[in-house]
């Protein structure tokens, strides 16, 4: 038998301190865009376009020389980094395996393929929008990594919406105007 604990880094089930909990249903926690400090720049993501593909080229050139652009940050600019080891507290849990700029293909749509950093955060939105990304398109690739062979089963039922809501004590029914921008 083994005797080797075996850590578990679900949090599902799991007591979480939440020290932070009473600032924030108070409205008295202070938030990192509550701060402005001397020098302070802000980073806007570069996301994917597509879903599937592989990463062809990234034009910095145009974002690179807009005003107050300090870096553009793609896998061949960035350098190397490493992984976090998970801790059993979940104090440094990351909820995806895949290093961000790791390699060159594009798994999801909104996958970061770049960072721009300006001295305002205006600056960092348009130099974002101002990167210029090509794809080699790949089939979508709809397996799932967990399923040990072959498609994932998923147990599921749908129930009767107008049946619960008939049967339900209590009601609401009510519009709310649309007050957009």
């Amino acid at each position: 038998m083994d005797t080797t604990a075996s850590i578990t880094l679900s949090p599902i089930g799991r007591a979480l301190p939440r020290v932070d909990g009473p600032l924030k249903v108070s409205g008295t926690a202070t938030y990192t865009a509550d701060h402005h400090f001397p020098g302070l720049l802000f980073a806007v993501p570069v996301p994917a376009t597509i879903t599937s593909a592989n990463v062809e080229q990234i034009d910095i050139s145009i974002a690179r020389a807009m005003p107050g652009v300090r870096a553009i940050y793609t896998r061949e600019t960035l350098g190397r980094y490493f992984r976090v080891i998970p801790m059993p507290d979940l104090t440094s849990m990351i909820d995806e395996e895949r290093l961000p700029f790791e390699d060159d293909v594009i798994r999801y749509y909104g996958q970061y393929v770049a960072v721009a950093v300006a001295e305002t955060l205006a600056e960092a939105e348009a130099a974002a929008r101002a990167v210029r990304v090509t794809y080699i398109p790949q089939p979508f690739d709809v397996s799932h990594p967990l399923a040990p062979d072959g498609p994932l089963e998923v147990e599921s039922e749908r129930g009767d919406a107008a049946t619960a809501f008939a049967a339900a004590p209590v009601k609401v029914d009510r519009s709310y105007p649309n007050r957009g921008p």
